[in-house]
Formats: structure tokens, sequence, C-alpha cells
């Protein structure tokens, strides 16, 4: 089966949460079926070259303007996408990438699912031109499924479209068959506001810990300056290749998120959990769905800085109860290995095909 995968930025230009699922979703349905991703064209990166067994072509777009960027992206693929004949496309969120297999379905027939990734439905509720788009994409759910990566996103699909058709299909992640042995708190993300850092190293005043800060933004001086003034033990790493986190989590004892707005179902809670680290996270959009509380790690409410500080804690303290969340981290993340992931998405294709 010929797949187009649509992702607006991929690898190396960007390698954010959705890049990286795009890149390994594309790498895993390589292994059986004629894959394209379609991207931007990336400095002087080639038009259209493969990487392993999958074929990347990049489509020109203006750089200088975000919304136009995103206007030529989605006008100039159509033709690229029409000449490689694809049998399904998947479109990593469902704006802009949705309403791009929405026409070209329009034009050839072509199956498509848009995979909502988080940012795209959260961030865009107040931008009526964004929703109308969306809108067109559900329209054609009871056709061509959109996908949501837990119950929790599905539901506020839902309550916006009750008649949408959506799936459920989460992230993928691989499971490296090595444990956590550190003894550190970590922090992995984009120091921005809505990670909710402030409030972890408030937090860590009452943790008895050294806490390690994975990412960099625009924040990292007034955090670093945070720290100081609580005298928090702190290391800031600074920024990691997304694709070595899962390796550097080995060092940690415990793993923080948390966030105060607009997360999907982050890749590097299914990381922490495939090296059986438990996690501490934030009741926020589809983490809860994950991190089951009390099992493989807690689930405290965003801001609250006396109990984030208790369940790290409890966590970090208790031998015991961080070997018990460690082993059903370890069973809990089986139901996200790449091979269920796949399994999914080919029956994604058979309903619309059906």
């Amino acid at each position: 089966m010929k797949i187009g995968i649509i992702v607006k930025e991929f690898p190396p230009n960007i390698i954010g949460g959705t890049e990286t699922q795009a890149m390994r979703l594309a790498e895993q349905l390589s292994r059986r079926h004629d894959v394209t991703v379609f991207t931007k064209r990336y400095g002087a990166k080639k038009d259209c070259e493969y990487s392993g067994n999958y074929q990347i072509v990049r489509i020109p777009n203006i750089t200088f303007n975000s919304f136009l960027s995103t206007l030529t992206f989605v006008s100039l693929s159509i033709p690229y996408m029409y000449a490689k004949k694809c049998d399904f496309i998947i479109c990593m969120m469902m704006y802009p990438n949705g309403f791009l297999g929405y026409i070209l379905n329009k034009i050839t027939g072509t199956p498509y699912t848009s995979w909502i990734r988080g940012g795209d439905w959260y961030f865009i509720q107040d931008n009526r031109f964004k929703m109308w788009l969306v809108s067109k994409v559900v329209q054609k759910s009871y056709k061509y499924p959109i996908i949501a990566q837990t119950e929790l996103i599905k539901r506020d699909v839902l309550s916006v479209y009750p008649d949408a058709n959506v799936k459920i299909i989460p992230n993928g992640v691989a499971i490296p068959g090595k444990i956590a042995k550190g003894t550190k708190i970590y922090f992995v993300g984009n120091l921005i506001r809505r990670k909710g850092v402030v409030n972890l190293i408030e937090a860590m005043q009452d943790v008895d810990g050294e806490l390690v800060i994975v990412g960099d933004g625009p924040e990292r001086e007034g955090l670093r300056n945070l720290c100081e003034k609580y005298k928090v033990n702190c290391n800031f790493k600074g920024y990691i290749n997304p694709l070595a986190i899962q390796k550097e989590l080995i060092n940690a004892k415990v793993l923080v998120l948390p966030s105060i707005d607009g997360e999907g179902l982050p890749n590097v809670v299914l990381e922490a959990m495939s090296v059986g680290l438990p996690v501490v996270a934030t009741n926020i959009a589809g983490i809860p769905d994950v991190v089951k509380d009390g099992e493989t790690g807690f689930i405290v409410e965003p801001a609250n800085v006396g109990e984030l500080a208790s369940k790290i804690s409890e966590i970090a303290n208790n031998q015991s109860l961080w070997v018990k969340m460690s082993e059903n981290c370890l069973i809990e993340v089986e139901k996200y290995s790449w091979d269920n992931i796949i399994k999914r998405i080919e029956e994604v294709y058979d309903s619309c095909a059906g």
C-alpha cells in the first residue's frame, strides 16, 4: 500500500513531539508499505530523497511569514501528492494538514485520516477561520475518521462536534529493555510559561533531591534566577535532541510534568514509562489517560505546588512504591508499542477503504 504522511515540519528541521512521531511512524510503516512523507522544504536539503525505506518530499513554501508559509505549503502540496497517487493519507494535525487531506480527497477520492496532536485542537478554539477549516474535516469523518491520542481529547472534540467519528490511537514508543536507575528529579520540555516549571521549582523547596531541567526557551534565565532565590539544587542541561531523551531518562528517579495548559500526549511520558520511570504530572488534556494515578505515578492539579511537592517526595523517598510503580509502567507501556499502533492505523485504513 502507498501511504502518504503530511507533516509541516520534519527532522532535522524541527524535532518536536509531532515531528518525532511522524518520523517514527514513517520508519515503522515503511517496513510493510511504500511510505512518502510530505513536508516543508528546509534549507539546502534535497527536494526529494530517501531516509531508510521511506521517501521524503519537501514542498516549496514562503518562509518569511507564518500564514503565507502555511498557505503555500497547503497549495503546492496538492500536485505533489496527486502525482504520488497514494492509497491512504495520514495528516499529522487537524490544522492545516487535515484540511489538506480533505482537499486532496475532494480532488482524487484518496482516503485520509487527521491525527489530532494536542495544540492543533486546543490552541485554535478562538480562531473562527481555523475552526471553519477543521469543521470541513469533521463533516467527512463519518467516512474518514479523526484520530485522537487519548479518550479525554476525544471527549473534548465531541463536546464541540457531537457527530464526529473519532478513533483513539495514542503515540507509539520503542521499548528499549532498560530500566531507569537514577536519583534525580527530571523535567523535560520547552521552557515556556504553560509548562509550569515555575511551580516545579517552587515545589522543589520542599523536596530533598536534585532537579534536572532538560530543554530551553525564553524563560530559562528567569528560572535560573528563581532557583537561586529559593536555593533549589538545579542542573540546567539545556537542549537535548529528542531522539536522545529516552537514554537520558535512565538517569532519573521521577519525571515531572507540571504543565498548566495545552498538552496532548507528550512523547516524554511514554519514553519515561518505557524505562520504568514513574511520572508525576498535572491533570491536563490527555495525560491522565496515560499516567494512572497511584499506579504508574501521580496526577496532581495544575499549579498546586504543595501537592506537587508531596507526590514527588512520596515516590522519590519510598523505594518499595517506586519499584511497584516502575513495574506497572513497564506493563502499561506495552499498549503503546509500535506493533500495536501500526495495527490500529491499518484498521483505520480498512474502515476508510471498506
